[in-house]
């Protein structure tokens, strides 16, 4: 299977194949004008890994911008209950005059894996990224799974990805898939934890 790391161009947190990311074709860099084979919101890999993208990424803790990773938080989300949340410091919001029943949170996390994050491309989504977290730590995204190459019945969906992801021809398989309904599929890099999202078009 095709991976940026086969080509030497590493992403800590992107470990699918490339054609599951959301790049941009061969042409030339904005900032250096290199010629590139693959860029990265038209920018060459070397210029998009120092982080001269403006680019923002959605999570499961709210939206990241290259201002709030320097803060070392997302943008966040509405909580009714903060109390309930106990692996990660909140921050509210000040309160909208306008939704006074409504509070947001940020979340904080460590400035520097959220600028990693931001740092690695982002995956083809039917509805748009929702990147997830464990230990505190973005997960490595390792692919997007249609849901007709899994068994109706049998083992849950979650032991049937982890198969996917261990058999070394699951990319292929999934190439000739056409289903809408995609499982995004994640692993913890502290703990080796499984998890995924999935939404349709």
């Amino acid at each position: 299977m095709d991976t940026f790391d086969n080509l030497q161009l590493p992403f800590a947190l992107f470990k699918a194949p490339i054609a599951h990311a959301a790049i941009d074709g061969a042409g030339e860099c904005i900032r250096c004008g290199s010629r590139s084979i693959f860029r990265f919101h038209d920018l060459c890999y070397s210029c998009f890994r120092n982080g001269l993208s403006n680019t923002v990424i959605d999570t499961e803790l709210g939206m990241v911008t290259a201002e709030l990773a320097e803060s070392g938080m997302t943008h966040g989300l509405p909580l009714s209950d903060p109390a309930k949340i106990r692996d990660y410091k909140l921050t509210p919001h000040p309160v909208d005059p306008k939704f006074p029943d409504e509070t947001w949170f940020h979340f904080h996390a460590d400035p520097d894996l959220l600028k990693e994050l931001l740092r690695t491309p982002k995956y083809h989504t039917w509805q748009g990224e929702r990147w997830l977290f464990c230990c505190k730590h973005p997960m490595v995204f390792r692919g997007s799974l249609p849901s007709d190459v899994f068994a109706a019945s049998g083992p849950t969906i979650e032991s049937q990805i982890r198969i996917f992801l261990e058999s070394p021809d699951w990319s292929r398989t999934v190439g000739d898939s056409h289903d809408s309904h995609t499982y995004y599929a994640f692993t913890c890099g502290s703990c080796g934890r499984l998890r995924y999202h999935e939404d349709c078009d």
